[in-house]
């Protein structure tokens, strides 16, 4: 299967609602650090064992050490807990997974790393029975952690040994039937996860025995194995296929990588697809400067049928572009319902609150959920309430596009800004050269912006 397949019907899935991740160990590693089989030695050097990963099941091992202490899970734990617990630090794949449209995510991993790439959001972090069955209201990110949390769980609801995973189906039968549930109506993507990961297997025979073979298509990003040794190499990758064409069987497509870091860029292309070819218009809250574009860039994009328009409730620019935009789909007897999104701006009800600066941190708050639902930012000039927006697009990883009517906008914090952003302008410059060369010696015109969006959406 190759890379745009995947980020294409990943993304879909997450736009229409029937997507989800499932996140494994490796998502945290540049995070933790935590090796497995270094982090159990000390106790399999009590069993007399030298373990390593390419021939050792964890779980298993876990249940030898566990065994030895006679059924006691307190010095295994005890290991987990004194790696775990501490203050770790979110990397670029958790960040590129807060950036995407997602409202459901499952997990092996027993940190809380998760929980704090999502902190902007509304979260309801589920770590046993009861947490299942109790939602937590309006909440716009569910995180499930299907085998415990080690600040939040006790040890015996942690799932770690051969036997836990025996179990799983009888102790966890509230997590079992739901992760039957949204393994048949959802299509998830499975990162961080390795060669011979026991968690995979487990999960997917399990879902198998439940859902009797009618799961939804899901798929695992996988790096590709590798040795020094040329002999050693073919042999790990013919395993290693071997091994996914089986996982197959178990309703999971895989996509190889060479190296880790290709998995950042196709989780932030996830990202920004994932919200579908959603619009969000910005720029001065005062004076007439741009409204007469804005008004018809809103009516042509009404005429895109599989737009959506962001609305953020502003006034000037934004409102002209929004208005426009309705007033259009009411003629051409459209449902408004289904083509403009709106996000609460409570600075909207007074116009004083758009000159007081102490409120750009709520500002920047309260558009970071708008942002995260926004492809592509169109942005006029404006003053510090757009430039506080500029900020948070660019944080989430919106794709933007700058619109320059006047000479003098190119003097303006705003424009200079994004004229000094080279990822913006690198990627204006390759879909649209046109555009580029016009923002840097010219002006645009609405169809100037119009057509670069068109490309930008495609």
């Amino acid at each position: 299967m190759n890379k745009e397949t995947v980020i294409n019907r990943v993304a879909e899935s997450l736009k229409n609602d029937y997507g989800a991740f499932f996140v494994g160990s490796g998502i945290s590693y540049e995070s933790t650090k935590v090796d497995w089989f270094k982090l159990l030695e000390p106790l399999t050097n009590e069993l007399g064992i030298k373990i390593n990963n390419e021939n050792d099941d964890l779980p298993l091992v876990a249940q030898y050490i566990v065994n030895q202490y006679a059924g006691n899970r307190g010095p295994l734990l005890d290991e987990i807990s004194k790696a775990f617990n501490k203050k770790f630090s979110i990397n670029k794949y958790h960040k590129a997974l807060a950036l995407s449209k997602v409202s459901s995510i499952w997990t092996t991993n027993y940190d809380t790393l998760l929980e704090t790439a999502f902190s902007e959001f509304l979260v309801d972090v589920k770590v046993n029975e009861n947490s299942i069955s109790r939602n937590v209201n309006n909440s716009e990110v569910e995180i499930i952690k299907m085998h415990g949390c080690i600040s939040k769980s006790s040890h015996k609801e942690i799932i770690i040994t051969s036997e836990d995973y025996e179990d799983f189906l009888v102790n966890k039968p509230v997590i079992s039937q739901r992760l039957c549930n949204d393994l048949i109506k959802k299509s998830f993507l499975f990162i961080g996860y390795s060669y011979r990961d026991p968690n995979i297997r487990n999960i997917m025979v399990a879902a198998r025995r439940l859902c009797d073979n009618c799961t939804k298509e899901h798929f695992l990003i996988l790096k590709r194995e590798n040795d020094i040794d040329d002999e050693k190499r073919k042999e790990k990758i013919r395993r290693q296929e071997l091994w996914c064409q089986d996982l197959k069987r178990l309703g999971i497509s895989t996509l190889f990588i060479d190296i880790y870091d290709e998995l950042e860029e196709i989780l932030m292309a996830i990202s920004q697809r994932s919200r579908g070819k959603t619009v969000y218009v910005t720029g001065s809250h005062k004076g007439k400067d741009g409204n007469d574009v804005a008004q018809q860039l809103g009516m042509r994009l009404a005429k895109e049928k599989d737009i959506i328009l962001i609305s953020g409730q502003s006034s000037g620019v934004g409102a002209n572009a929004v208005s426009a935009f309705m007033e259009q789909c009411i003629l051409d007897k459209e449902d408004i319902n289904s083509r403009v999104r709106i996000f609460p701006n409570p600075y909207a009800a007074n116009p004083k609150y758009s000159d007081d600066l102490s409120l750009l941190p709520e500002l920047k708050r309260y558009r970071a959920n708008l942002l995260n639902s926004t492809q592509v930012a169109i942005v006029f000039n404006g003053g510090e309430g757009t430039e506080a927006e500029l900020e948070v697009a660019i944080n989430r990883n919106c794709n933007i596009i700058p619109v320059i009517l006047n000479p003098d906008d190119r003097d303006t914090e705003v424009m200079k800004k994004l004229l000094k952003e080279n990822s913006i302008m690198d990627k204006i410059k390759a879909i649209d050269a046109e555009y580029h060369s016009k923002l840097l010696s010219s002006v645009v015109t609405t169809e100037d912006v119009h057509r670069c969006l068109m490309k930008m959406l495609k």
